[in-house]
């Protein structure tokens, strides 16, 4: 049995190394950095993350924001109308 979940990233960890080998000309097999080196590529990378993080954030906020905007506005006509909404008895 296999996880498609599992199957998925491993995909997506294959094409992520194919770009950086055509980008860079190397693989993570290289021996040219220093361990300090290492460690500043991914703090780089990780300090990307917390801003695309931050954005989403920021993109969610303004859809929940825009979201609750509208629905406020539709329970105003509803309450201006005289609407309960209620639009069946119940029997």
């Amino acid at each position: 049995m296999k996880d498609s979940i599992v199957e998925s990233v491993i995909e997506q960890f294959k094409q992520r190394s194919n770009v950086g080998i055509n980008k860079y000309g190397t693989t993570l097999d290289r021996d040219d950095l220093s361990t300090l080196e290492w460690l500043k590529h991914l703090q780089e990378e990780l300090m990307d993350a917390t801003l695309y993080i931050e954005k989403l954030k920021s993109k969610l906020n303004f859809d929940i924001s825009n979201y609750n905007d509208e629905l406020e506005k539709r329970m105003n006509i509803i309450a201006q109308n005289g609407n309960t909404g209620i639009h069946y008895d119940k029997e």
